[in-house]
């Protein structure tokens, strides 16, 4: 037990880790990003200005969380705090799904500007833009935690909307058709709110404890029956803490004896190796004996 502890810990100490590192390159990226919208005029690099900014809130707010989240349990917290990772990944969906809607808006109202943007400005920016996010997204897509994984959905996003852009700065540099910019603008926003909007609903469901996806509850309930001595499973309760670590409490009618502590012994070892075959990191287990008038 204490050793699963140790490694979801070890687990957030790298999302903290992974987090950081994107936190720094994007805070150089936003003095970059923020220059080069206003120099070239492009409506979709001083959307991903504002973008980045929220980019930016966004992933320090993750890793505070992060960090939380790999703090030792407390008499007030006797679970820990991994569920602040949980915590981060809604906050930090919320937050960009509200920033892409704003780009998404900015963008349809350009749609109406014939303004040129400046093309061989927003080349040199784009291809910064690739570079780092780019090497952000690398650092995080390693990640576990659904902290880690909102963030580097948005990282995709951002990547691909900058990678996006160069194609569309150097079709501009060679044609004036200043409507692919906001039209770029608009499609990368959609499809950020698509993902982050599942990613959003997932850790809204390990909030409020639903049953792992990750897991067959039809084929874990099957192999805790087939455990010797087990007759019926009275009462089951799985769910996750952060969406890495799970945790089963269950009570069982049990074919045994009160005298009979070999077989309580057997049996909770059985049903653990089942659980840990499952991954389940924490358990409870409780025994009711089969009654007299159960055996008529």
């Amino acid at each position: 037990m204490k050793e699963n502890n140790l490694h979801d810990n070890n687990i957030h100490e790298e999302a903290s880790r992974n987090l950081s590192f994107a936190l720094i390159l994007n805070l150089l990226f936003n003095i970059v990003v923020i220059g080069g919208g206003i120099s070239t005029n492009s409506v979709a690099i001083i959307s991903d200005a504002l973008h980045d900014l929220s980019d930016t809130f966004s992933i320090l707010i993750a890793w505070i969380l992060e960090k939380l989240s790999s703090k030792e349990s407390t008499e007030e917290f006797t679970y820990g705090f991994q569920r602040f990772s949980i915590f981060g990944a809604l906050f930090n969906s919320t937050i960009v799904i509200l920033a892409s809607l704003f780009v998404v808006y900015e963008s349809f109202n350009r749609l109406f500007i014939t303004q040129s943007p400046d093309a061989s400005g927003m080349v040199l920016i784009a291809i910064l833009g690739i570079i780092f996010k780019g090497a952000s997204l690398i650092r995080l897509n390693k990640g576990k935690t659904f902290n880690e994984n909102a963030i580097s959905i948005h990282m995709f996003g951002d990547v691909f909307e900058w990678i996006a852009l160069l194609i569309i700065s150097i079709i501009l540099v060679f044609a004036d058709i200043p409507i692919l910019d906001p039209i770029s603008s608009i499609l990368v926003s959609v499809w950020v709110i698509y993902n982050l909007g599942k990613t959003f609903i997932a850790s809204a469901k390990i909030l409020l404890q639903s049953t792992p996806s990750n897991l067959n509850l039809t084929e874990l309930k099957r192999d805790l029956l087939e455990v010797d001595n087990i007759e019926e499973i009275k009462e089951f309760h799985l769910w996750s803490l952060d969406g890495i670590e799970n945790i089963l409490t269950a009570k069982f009618k049990v074919n045994l004896s009160t005298e009979d502590s070999l077989g309580y012994e057997t049996t909770y070892n059985d049903l653990m190796e089942v659980a840990n075959d499952y991954g389940i990191s924490q358990t409870t287990f409780e025994f009711e004996l089969e009654s007299p008038n159960d055996k008529k």
